[in-house]
């Protein structure tokens, strides 16, 4: 039982002793009380015999004395019993004082009659004075009765003195009890102040160990540490919280209010920003305090470029606990890698604007012109123009490309003075324009604007002096004519340009029905898509990749060609839309993916080793749950020869999270990543910091006018530059002359691919020329 339960236990049972004894005491009061008017019934009832003995035959006088002392008695009784309560004449009774309750009511009875015959006798005045027999008579009868009432005195006196003796015995019983428990409860008293003095002191000394340890640890600690009580007063604290709260830790002392210290580290320089600082920080400190949520925190700036992170939060006991932790290095790599950041914002933001501008014109280039087209051509009808310039070639052999490039500037600059807010020029390739009406736009008004602008064209200009004759046609389609998709809408307007230079040059064509038919024949490719997938009309092609430093092979990119039974080799860009369109381009890539594979495996067996193989991975491929899988069981070794090239058009703002977990996949594996077309303006320095590529192609369109254009080379400096950064190498696509091969090299680049070097062939071909030749770098006749 526990000591609390025993405590109980005795205070009940020492209540209970003592109740008895109060009772004792109590009731032997009330016996002696009882003595005492039994002594006064008796000494009445004598008194009252006394004057009958006296006067037998009593007169009325006499009878009025003898009635006053019969009163007096019977009130003695009376009180006997009206004294106690119903439940005190039950104890009483039980207690053995029944005997004596019973006697009283008897003699309040005999009494009554007593009573009532000197009330004759008071009446029987006549009878009196005659010295009757009748007075007489009742004088006997209430002698007799007095006399009754002295025999029950007589009798009640012995019944007290046993019930006294009943009452002692009960006031020594619970005496003795209540001493007894007293005794124990005291006993109890003391072992458990005892045990408790010692569970205290042990506690104590408990208390000093983990202080000496906390101490011992709160000054090893490299935070600061320090306790202020509820008055704002330190407590105590380490030395390396002295030193991060003051320029003097000396200065810093037990006792000191948080004011004195802010107020005498502010003084002193300790806070980089000392003004208004000290009711400020002491401000913060208060808030902190008041805070409800736990710890709360703040960074300060110190003296010396260096930084300190405080947390405050507040004990149970009230106390508040304050620690300071130096963040300097951590604060200056987060500037360090901003300021890293921000130079790679910049110079994405550089090269997404060249990207998007035409670098000779200034006009908005064909990447301006498809994110334009997107996003207007659910907006309205939509007319689209595309020019084409005539006889420009002649301009560049005979007038030299500073007058080309003279002319396409000045096409550029009438464009732009002839068109209406809304409209949007661009430069889509190398003497190939376009002109995106704002929406709404009439063909009429469109049909309108491209005659005066083709009357602007023809007029004669000079450059140097010498006439420079070229004239331009053009195509016009707009979304009204059931083209609803943007490629949809560049393609008729396509249609319509080529119908226009096979009609003589320097005209205007519309859309027409006819072209539309042409049209169709890409819905019957469409309509062949699936099956070409299943009978592998759909082939991989490769194109050698090398290095740029001696030319030797570094490795193939995988392409796909449709060899379409009719129509001949088909180019990604006639069945690439329709692969979108229809959902299998995942379907595609698997399939191009897995043959190319097993070609590979073929070249393994006849000794063909391809230094590295690119594969060509489309959003919906790398989103495929079952890509992973695939490239894992398809290629099980020698991963690290095999990277997938991601488009810079499938942008991880787009993707999300999965596009980073199916890179990241990859490179566990043991694959590269490589990012494709990079530089067309699509992904983000974001996207590219989280892939952490391996290599960045460079897109065709950048390297195209390198050496014919500053801007060119600039852009591919930049892009070098940002590979450098992230640890990549840099891949140049597009190259188709020994002169920018030369140039992409001296800039930096690790590995070339362009016509220069080869064209696209089937994978069979390259097989049968490294085989034959015996040696991966001798590629004569590939192509």
């Amino acid at each position: 039982m526990r000591p609390a339960a025993i405590l109980v236990l005795f205070a009940m049972l020492l209540a209970l002793a003592t109740g008895l004894s109060y009772l004792g005491y109590n009731y032997l009061t009330l016996a002696s009380q009882y003595r005492e008017r039994n002594f006064l019934h008796l000494s009445h009832t004598d008194d009252a015999l006394a004057l009958l003995r006296a006067n037998p035959a009593p007169r009325p006088e006499t009878a009025r004395q003898i009635r006053d002392h019969v009163t007096f008695a019977r009130a003695q009784a009376d009180w006997c019993l009206r004294n106690l309560s119903n439940l005190e004449l039950v104890v009483f009774e039980r207690m053995g004082a029944g005997q004596a309750l019973q006697i009283c009511r008897n003699d309040l009875a005999t009494a009554d009659d007593a009573l009532a015959l000197i009330a004759l006798l008071e009446r029987a005045e006549t009878i009196a004075q005659t010295g009757s027999n009748s007075a007489f008579s009742l004088g006997l009868r209430v002698a007799e009765a007095i006399d009754t009432m002295r025999t029950n005195s007589l009798e009640f006196r012995p019944q007290v003195a046993s019930i006294e003796k009943r009452l002692v015995r009960l006031v020594k019983t619970g005496t003795l009890g209540a001493t007894v428990l007293i005794a124990g409860l005291f006993a109890l008293l003391a072992h458990t102040v005892l045990r408790v003095w010692s569970q205290q002191d042990a506690r104590t000394r408990d208390l000093q160990r983990l202080s000496q340890r906390f101490t011992g640890a709160m000054q090893a600690s490299e935070d600061g540490f320090a306790i202020f009580d509820t008055d704002l007063r330190l407590i105590d604290c380490n030395l390396q919280y002295r030193r991060l709260c003051h320029s003097d830790p000396d200065a810093v002392k037990p006792g000191m209010s948080k004011r004195e210290i802010l107020f005498s580290a502010i003084a002193s320089g300790h806070y980089a920003d000392t003004e208004g600082s000290a009711e400020q920080h002491l401000k913060e400190f208060l808030e902190d305090i008041a805070d409800d949520k736990g710890v709360s925190e703040r960074q300060y700036a110190l003296s010396g470029d260096r930084f300190v992170l405080s947390r405050v939060s507040r004990t149970e006991l009230g106390d508040i606990v304050v620690t300071r932790t130096d963040i300097t290095s951590i604060v200056r790599a987060e500037q360090a890698q901003r300021r890293h950041a921000e130079a790679l914002e910049k110079a994405k933001t550089e090269i997404e604007r060249q990207s998007l501008t035409d670098p000779l014109t200034g006009l908005p280039n064909r990447r301006k012109l498809d994110t334009d087209l997107a996003e207007r051509i659910h907006e309205g009808p939509l007319v689209l123009i595309r020019i084409d310039l005539d006889r420009f070639k002649q301009v560049n052999d005979v007038l030299g490309h500073d007058a080309g490039d003279f002319v396409l500037c000045h096409v550029a600059r009438l464009m732009e003075s002839a068109l209406r807010p809304g409209d949007l020029p661009a430069r889509v390739g190398g003497d190939e324009f376009v002109i995106l009406c704002r929406p709404n736009t009439a063909m009429d008004d469109a049909r309108q604007l491209a005659q005066t602008l083709l009357a602007e064209i023809l007029k004669p200009v000079a450059f140097d002096n010498k006439h420079c004759l070229f004239g331009a046609s053009f195509g016009i389609a707009e979304t009204q004519d059931g083209l609803v998709q943007p490629s949809d809408l560049l393609s008729a307007a396509d249609a319509a340009l080529y119908r226009a230079k096979a009609s003589g040059r320097g005209t205007v064509e519309v859309f027409s029905r006819v072209m539309r038919k042409e049209m169709l024949r890409d819905r019957a490719l469409a309509d062949r898509f699936a099956k070409a997938l299943e009978t592998q009309e759909i082939q991989p092609y490769v194109q050698t990749q090398h290095n740029a430093k001696d030319g030797s092979l570094a490795g193939v990119e995988v392409l796909a060609r449709w060899e379409h039974p009719t129509d001949g080799v088909l180019l990604p860009h006639r069945f690439m839309p329709i692969a979108r369109q229809l959902g299998l381009e995942a379907k595609m890539d698997e399939t191009i993916f897995q043959q190319a594979v097993t070609s590979v495996a073929k070249m393994a067996q006849d000794g063909v080793i391809v230094p590295r193989i690119a594969f060509n991975v489309s959003a919906a491929r790398i989103s495929d749950p079952g890509f992973l899988a695939s490239a894992r069981e398809a290629i099980p070794t020698n991963r690290e020869r095999f990277a997938f090239e991601i488009l810079e058009s499938i942008s991880y703002e787009d993707s999300g999270p999965g596009l980073i977990f199916a890179v990241d996949a990859l490179k566990d594996l043991g694959f590269q990543i490589d990012i494709d077309d990079f530089g067309s303006g699509h992904a983000s320095i974001n996207s590219v910091l989280k892939l952490e590529p391996h290599v960045l192609k460079i897109d065709k369109s950048i390297t195209r006018p390198l050496g014919d254009s500053e801007r060119a080379a600039r852009m591919v400096a930049s892009i070098i530059e940002l590979a450098r950064a992230l640890d990549a190498k840099v891949l140049a696509e597009g190259v188709d002359s020994e002169i920018k091969a030369t140039l992409l090299r001296d800039m930096g680049c690790d590995m070339l691919q362009g016509y220069f070097f080869s064209r696209p062939a089937p994978m069979s071909r390259l097989h049968a020329t490294l085989r034959d030749n015996g040696d991966p770098n001798a590629l004569t006749g590939f192509s």
